[in-house]
């Protein structure tokens, strides 16, 4: 293994632009991750709404990938301060490089993360994928050390179904590093997408067998929502 800066910080970055400054920790890894220039549009246009309409600070940041960007978060949680800023096709190490753009200039109170099973498709290993998941949500503790993480297991799908025991294995690693630190608290919402021998179940996926159906969602805010809400409540009062 050979190790290196795995990733690189988003610093004062003008509208459009990629950030170069390099992000000061090691990662232990081998694998080329994608080139997060790939979503300098999408970022842009965070960029544009802060410059607009900025969306107010202290509130709850959802983070990742499509599964976070397809979610209708205003309508599941219409009694909470939520932000969107999932972008889809994402990895944890996009995360880090645009860790300004979609979490630490909101200054949440309440940070939901998803993210993983694009690490793994990727070809990323459990490890690899393990150490880019733990130092973007490292990162965010450094920057903002009040703020609680909600962390989320990748979920399995049919059209990934190869990668289930990779993603077994990463959940189970996430879970126990999640347990050691308690700004963070693992929220098992993933189990519900599983029959009895461990397969998917179609009625919680869309049509492409990755993305959830509608069904998914709703199953899935029906498990976060309470802790989201608790978290919440605690932050508010404090």
């Amino acid at each position: 293994m050979v190790w290196f800066l795995a990733a690189i910080l988003v610093v004062g970055c003008r509208e459009g632009e990629v950030p170069v400054a390099p992000l000061k920790s090691k990662v232990l890894s081998e694998t080329k991750r994608p080139d997060p220039a790939r979503f300098a549009k999408e970022i842009a246009a965070f960029d544009k709404e802060e410059l607009e309409n900025a969306p107010p600070r202290g509130g709850i940041v959802f983070t990742g990938s499509s599964s976070i960007r397809l979610w209708k978060l205003g309508e599941a949680f219409a009694d909470l301060p939520v932000l969107n800023r999932g972008f889809g096709g994402s990895v944890a190490n996009d995360l880090i490089v645009y860790a300004d753009q979609v979490v630490l200039r909101y200054e949440p109170k309440v940070l939901v993360v998803y993210t993983g099973s694009n690490d793994i498709n990727a070809k990323l290993t459990v490890e690899e994928a393990l150490a880019d998941f733990t130092g973007f949500l490292e990162l965010v503790n450094r920057k903002l050390p009040e703020t609680k993480v909600l962390v989320n297991p990748v979920k399995i799908s049919r059209k990934r179904i190869e990668q289930i025991e990779k993603v077994r294995e990463l959940n189970g690693k996430l879970k126990a590093w999640c347990a050691e630190r308690p700004w963070t608290r693992w929220v098992e919402t993933a189990q519900y997408l599983e029959d009895e021998n461990g397969q998917p179940i179609d009625r919680f996926f869309a049509k492409d067998q990755l993305h959830l159906s509608p069904e998914g969602y709703v199953e899935w805010e029906k498990i976060l929502g309470p802790v989201l809400r608790e978290e919440w409540e605690k932050k508010a009062k404090g």
